[in-house]
C-alpha cells in the first residue's frame, strides 16, 4: 500500500503527532478484545480516517490489515466484514460530498452513521485514573465498538474543527482523503509524495512552455 500521511499535527500543540500510516502499536490480545473506549479522540479520528481510504477486503483480518489498525485485527470476525466494508464506504461518501462542496449531503451521511451505530455514550471505570468513554450501545460487538467511537470522533471534529477540513488529495489518480489540520486550512495533497510529483509536474511544464 502507499504511504499516507492523513494527519498533520499543528506547531502548537504540545502532544507531538504519531505516524499515521504505522497505526498504534501492538497491544495484548486480552486488552484488544476488551470494547474500545474512547479515550483519545486524536486516535479515533484517525481510525475513522484509515476506514475511508481502506479497499475492501474478502477476510477480517485483510479489512483491519488494509485500514493498518492492529487491535482492529485482533477483534474482527467475518460477522464484521459488512460492518467494516459500509463504514467505510459511507465515511468516504462525506469526504466525497465535501470535495463537490456539498456540505449538507456530507453531513446527512455522518448522521446516518451515528444513528446506525445507536450511540449511547457512557462513562466507565470504578477509579478516577481509569474513568473513560464507551459510545456505543451495551452489546455491540469489539469492532462495533471501534466503528462507532471513530465515527463519534470524526462528528465532534466537523463541529469543532470546520468541514473544509475534510480534504481528497487533488494528485491525479490518487483520490486519498485527509483531514487538513494546517493553521491556513489550504493543503492540498495527502502526503510530501503526491506534493513533489505535482510540483516536478508543474515545474517540467513550465520549462516546456519557456523553451518552446
Amino acid at each position: 500500500m502507499p504511504h499516507h500521511d492523513h494527519l498533520s499535527m499543528p506547531a502548537a500543540r504540545a502532544r507531538p503527532a504519531a505516524d499515521p500510516s504505522a497505526g498504534p502499536g501492538p497491544v495484548p490480545r486480552a486488552a484488544a478484545r476488551r470494547p474500545q473506549a474512547f479515550t483519545d479522540s486524536r486516535e479515533m479520528v484517525a481510525l475513522a480516517v484509515q476506514l475511508a481510504n481502506a479497499p475492501p477486503g474478502n477476510t477480517p483480518a485483510e479489512a483491519a490489515v488494509t485500514v493498518g489498525w492492529p487491535r482492529l485485527r485482533e477483534v474482527a470476525t467475518p460477522a464484521d466484514l459488512p460492518l467494516l466494508h459500509q463504514a467505510g464506504r459511507q465515511l468516504r461518501e462525506v469526504f466525497a460530498h465535501v470535495g463537490a462542496r456539498r456540505d449538507r449531503e456530507a453531513v446527512h451521511v455522518l448522521n446516518r452513521l451515528l444513528a446506525r451505530h445507536r450511540l449511547r455514550p457512557a462513562i466507565a471505570g470504578t477509579v478516577p485514573t481509569d474513568r473513560h468513554l464507551h459510545v456505543a450501545a451495551p452489546g455491540a460487538t469489539p469492532a462495533a465498538e471501534h466503528v462507532a467511537a471513530a465515527v463519534w470522533a470524526l462528528a465532534v471534529f466537523l463541529c469543532e474543527q470546520g468541514i473544509d477540513r475534510f480534504k481528497t488529495c487533488t494528485e491525479p489518480g490518487c483520490g486519498i482523503v485527509f483531514l487538513d489540520e494546517t493553521t491556513n486550512r489550504r493543503r492540498r495533497f495527502c502526503s510530501p509524495r503526491c506534493a513533489t510529483r505535482a510540483h516536478v509536474r508543474a515545474h517540467r511544464s513550465r520549462r516546456r512552455t519557456v523553451t518552446r
